[in-house]
């Protein structure tokens, strides 16, 4: 089943605006460039996302561990160094997550400056599991951070405007050397944070 979907995170603009405890402003020191000081003057809020692997193996291993993929993420859209396409512990790019390992959580800083201008940040987020050596990459998630709060999952769709609570459960598949692997992606969005749990299909 080739889906992409969607995922919304939940940030009003006066939440994006006035979240002060969310708002850092750094001081540029005198050996930094231009482009530095631009960069470090700016505030920043942060918005936390949540990453888990509940995968079991079909086929007998104790589980299947995913590796994190970032792409299409935009220099301008981000401020300081916890960003998506960072590597742990700074951000998700390469995080590799053991099966059952629990949430693994971190807290990217936006740059406000753009989000006033263009009320929103954007990257893609995929998954990728190996089955007999073969690097196989489950369906993207387009990760929005802005005014449209919405989350849309290979057409499931949550209310226009979310609130914590809500759930958006995409069920998909994926052909591998073993067999199709059925699994499911769970998301749910506050004002705040994202979560995103990957697991094996479970019938409704």
């Amino acid at each position: 089943m080739k889906a992409r979907f969607t995922v919304a995170l939940v940030l009003t603009a006066g939440l994006a605006l006035s979240a002060c405890s969310g708002e850092t402003t750094s001081t540029p020191s005198a050996s930094v460039s231009s482009t530095a000081i631009n960069r470090e003057a700016s505030s920043s809020m942060t918005r936390t996302i949540s990453l888990e692997n509940q995968l079991k193996d079909w086929w007998g291993g104790q589980g299947i561990p995913i590796t994190w993929k970032v792409s299409e993420t935009d220099n301008s859209q981000w401020d300081g160094n916890s960003r998506p396409d960072h590597a742990p512990p700074d951000g998700l790019q390469g995080l590799v997550q053991e099966p059952f390992s629990g949430p693994y959580k971190d807290s990217l800083e936006v740059n406000v400056k753009y989000f006033k201008e263009f009320m929103r940040s954007y990257f893609v987020l995929t998954p990728v599991i190996t089955i007999d050596g073969q690097a196989i990459e489950l369906e993207p998630t387009e990760v929005y951070i802005g005014r449209e709060q919405k989350l849309d999952t290979a057409g499931y769709v949550t209310r226009p405007h979310c609130k914590s609570g809500d759930l958006a459960t995409a069920s998909l598949s994926k052909k591998t050397p073993r067999g199709l692997l059925m699994y499911d992606v769970v998301m749910s969005c506050d004002s705040q944070s994202q979560q995103i749990l990957i697991r094996n299909y479970q019938k409704s």
